[in-house]
């Protein structure tokens, strides 16, 4: 029997950006409570998420977007991106953009899938991400996968008229579960 494919887990697939992901992008970026614990501050214009749309995946960037395996439904992307051959490291972005789909366990599904990606392709060692403090929902999600906390920035990020601490977190190699 053949392995598993590494861009596939229980709930979801990761494949390459295509032009028709751009609306969807453009939409979740522009949606206060999908953006609300993302770095993304700014508005984005179609021109650039056509750009986004368009990347193709390197070892320094490799991004993908998140599809169903049932349905095959865009419900987000995920990029394992700064690569650093020498250190094997990186940092890990992820959004679950279509709502529908959240505390479904298609998030926690795309960061196992993301991070099996990256140690069994990529040849990782590292993946680093950070997370807002308060964002309990996603951090409850790194820890699921094996993230550990180990850093506070402390108010390190200004969105709505506050600041908010930043943890970072990593995962090395043979931690993930």
């Amino acid at each position: 029997m053949p392995p598993k494919s590494p861009l596939e887990g229980e709930l979801i697939r990761l494949r390459s950006h295509e032009p028709e992901d751009e609306p969807y992008f453009h939409r979740w970026i522009h949606d206060p409570e999908v953006t609300e614990h993302l770095n993304a501050r700014y508005p984005y214009s179609h021109a650039q998420e056509r750009e986004f749309a368009s990347l193709t995946s390197t070892y320094q960037n490799a991004t993908f977007s998140v599809v169903t395996l049932a349905e095959g439904q865009l419900i987000g992307n995920v990029s394992l991106r700064n690569a650093v051959p020498e250190d094997r490291s990186c940092d890990l972005g992820i959004m679950i953009g279509d709502k529908e789909y959240w505390g479904r366990g298609y998030g926690t599904d795309t960061m196992r899938t993301a991070c099996r990606f990256g140690f069994e392709m990529m040849n990782l060692h590292r993946i680093e991400l950070e997370v807002f403090a308060g964002n309990d929902r996603a951090q409850h999600v790194y820890e699921k996968v094996g993230f550990k906390v180990e850093a506070r920035r402390r108010q390190a990020h200004f969105k709505f008229g506050r600041y908010v601490d930043v943890l970072v977190m990593g995962l090395l190699e043979g931690e993930l579960r």
